[in-house]
């Protein structure tokens, strides 16, 4: 009979639950928009996370929470952001990589498309991610967390932001 957690299985996320090391959110947070005039995310609904086996409230946010990491998304193109969250509470959205005009119109030319065509980008294990936030630029191109995303709707684009539950692992290849 194996009583150690380390010999009980070859599958590493079983020996992380075991451990009490998991990160994960037991239900969907509200996350939209924070500010019409710079489109930043926000949390907008309180909830609990747990992350490396801490248990975590979080608090709705009425201003920005989550600060995007700088990316230009071109005319046309588009950006899906990982939105997460730390122990501290602090939100960061990580950004996959950008879709350039021609790779957008074949996703469907939707940020939805846009979104499931993403790469999502690797996350740190102190984060833990509540939602994707995907932006497509129309006629102008949009620089991340300025005032330049007041105009991707105004310009022709769109936003799409989706809430994540039970989300444990992303990873860069999920094949």
């Amino acid at each position: 009979m194996i009583t150690k957690i380390n010999d009980a299985s070859q599958h590493q996320p079983l020996r992380d639950l075991l451990r009490g090391l998991v990160t994960y959110n037991p239900a969907s947070k509200g996350v939209g928009s924070a500010q019409n005039s710079l489109v930043d995310p926000a949390l907008v609904t309180a909830g609990s996370l747990v992350i490396k086996g801490v248990h975590v409230a979080t608090v709705a946010a009425s201003s920005s929470f989550f600060a995007l990491e700088d990316t230009t998304i071109p005319i046309g193109g588009a950006g899906t952001f990982v939105c997460c969250i730390n122990a501290a509470g602090s939100g960061i959205g990580y950004a996959a990589d950008v879709l350039t005009s021609a790779q957008v119109s074949t996703a469907g030319g939707t940020a939805a498309g846009a979104q499931a065509a993403a790469v999502i980008p690797a996350i740190p294990d102190t984060m833990c991610p509540v939602a994707l936030y995907t932006t497509v630029a129309g006629s102008v191109s949009h620089v991340a967390g300025s005032s330049s995303f007041s105009l991707v709707t105004s310009a022709g684009g769109s936003h799409l932001f989706t809430q994540i539950a039970q989300l444990q692992t992303i990873s860069a290849n999920p094949a």
